[in-house]
């Protein structure tokens, strides 16, 4: 009967044995520095794509733009009056915005202020495809929510201006 025996307290020091020699104290988590912050000298990376607002059948949707630089505001403002590419309008996506793109005047964390031409002040579509990109702009820039983002545009050729937020 001995030799029965033999295997299971093989079996059992076998399963036993990680839990012995773990060397890990009863002192808890120590304390860490300061956390990861990137390579000491190099400024953050602005956002790799901006969101610019066209129509589509369902009504007003994103469309994601490459981009790189200093400006995501005025670049997607500039991508707006582009209007979509041909692969956008073979989505059905168009735009209501004119051609002559806005221009962005200030930007603070959660804000932008934009000067716009004409065009935009005659059409609510093209106001509100000002807005939401200007505010998706800001938004992926400094991390405030899309609806949170204040965006005030200014009359180009006279006194005026009204400020909104996005609501696709």
């Amino acid at each position: 009967m001995k030799r029965h025996y033999r295997p299971l307290v093989a079996v059992v020091a076998l399963l036993l044995a990680p839990l012995t020699a773990c060397s890990v104290g009863d002192a808890g988590p120590a304390p860490a520095g300061s956390p990861a912050a990137g390579v000491p000298g190099t400024p953050s990376r602005p956002a790799a794509a901006v969101h610019v607002y066209f129509y589509s059948p369902q009504g007003l949707e994103p469309v994601s733009r490459p981009y790189r630089g200093p400006d995501p505001a005025g670049a997607a403002l500039r991508q707006l009056a582009q209007g979509p590419d041909p692969a956008e309008r073979a989505r059905g996506l168009i735009s209501y915005a004119p051609a002559r793109p806005p221009v962005v005047m200030a930007r603070g964390e959660g804000s932008v202020q934009v000067f716009a031409p004409l065009g935009y002040w005659e059409s609510r579509a093209a106001m509100r495809q000002l807005v939401c990109t200007a505010a998706g702009a800001v938004s992926a820039a400094d991390g405030t929510s899309l609806r949170s983002v204040k965006v005030t545009v200014h009359r180009a050729t006279s006194a005026g201006s009204v400020t909104g937020a996005c609501t696709p």
